[in-house]
């Protein structure tokens, strides 16, 4: 079993994780176990569904006995404890290893944390000299194209999919989960060079992993977030423009909570004190909509607009 690091937190898995770097063991962990494939379709209490917009379950979260499982249709079952915290994977017989990864790093353990309390982010992040600008949105609306092109302009992306948010020092920091980007191929060719290494996400799609060896998180996996840019999916930009506009307390609490990840929606009690936590944490984020033409000509011209913006915050307090 080989100890990772997750948020600050070890995980001990019997499959290597490469995305993750190593760490000693601490009182409080996770541990994954890769089982063989399951011989049936084990029957489960479903508790509720995520649906995609033509109502397709992409992901259902249920009961049997003690243990509580989330099923990724066609994909695998994992398997947890009732603490969720340690968490077993039984895979469909063609799903590959790749698949399991990125399964387990950018929807599994994500969901884990909520469940511990941890307000975890749909989000990538870029590092500026004085902290991080995140940019979340929903799956496709290019969230991982900005942040290679700040990236490729010198502001190292620190994490693609999922941070951990949280009040310290006085300020809201977040915490990244690992480094690389995911890039479909035409981003891929717009912002690396023939000659980028990749890697292959998940058997299911042509989407890449791009490691960024050259970014150095150690030191900073606590960082002041500068500002949060919501990105308007493609299909609803209707300007030829780069907008930034400010969101206000409640349509910042709005977005954020739709992009925040959760294990168990019908825990009343912890969907209750997550409302709470975050409601705490807006008011103290500035929070702009990004609409901009689909364009990677027109990337760094909006790199530009948004560090302008975040020169113009510098000094200026923080509440809205």
């Amino acid at each position: 079993m080989i100890p990772y690091s997750y948020c600050g937190l070890p995980i001990i898995s019997n499959i290597n994780l490469p995305e993750l770097d190593y760490a000693s063991l601490g009182k409080q962990r996770f541990s994954f176990y890769l089982k063989s494939p399951l011989k049936q379709n084990a029957k489960y209490l479903w508790l509720h569904h995520w649906r995609d917009p033509s109502g397709e379950i992409l992901l259902s979260y249920g009961k049997q006995s003690h243990f509580r499982w989330l099923r990724f249709p066609r994909l695998a079952d994992f398997c947890f404890t009732v603490e969720a915290q340690d968490i077993s994977c039984y895979p469909a017989q063609e799903t590959s290893q790749e698949t399991i990864e990125h399964i387990l790093l950018d929807q599994v353990l994500p969901r884990c944390l909520a469940y511990h309390g941890r307000i975890m982010l749909h989000a990538s992040a870029v590092r500026l000299e004085k902290g991080l600008i995140l940019f979340m949105g929903d799956s496709g609306a290019g969230k991982s194209t900005l942040a290679g092109n700040f990236h490729q302009a010198g502001n190292p992306a620190v994490s693609d999919d999922c941070l951990w948010i949280r009040e310290g020092k006085g300020q809201v920091r977040a915490v990244p989960t690992y480094g690389g980007l995911r890039l479909w191929e035409d981003s891929l060719q717009a912002l690396f060079s023939a000659g980028q290494a990749t890697t292959a996400m998940a058997h299911y799609t042509t989407k890449k992993r791009v490691p960024l060896d050259e970014c150095d998180r150690s030191g900073e996996d606590d960082l002041p977030i500068l500002a949060v840019m919501l990105v308007t999916p493609a299909d609803q930009v209707s300007t030829s423009e780069i907008l930034l506009e400010r969101l206000s307390k409640h349509e910042a609490f709005i977005a954020m909570l739709k992009q925040t990840f959760q294990l168990d929606v019908t825990d009343l009690k912890r969907m209750t004190r997550h409302a709470k936590a975050l409601g705490r944490i807006v008011p103290k984020v500035r929070a702009y909509r990004l609409s901009m033409p689909r364009e990677y000509a027109l990337l760094p011209k909006v790199r530009e607009r948004i560090l302008e913006e975040v020169e113009i915050l510098k000094g200026q307090p923080q509440s809205h």
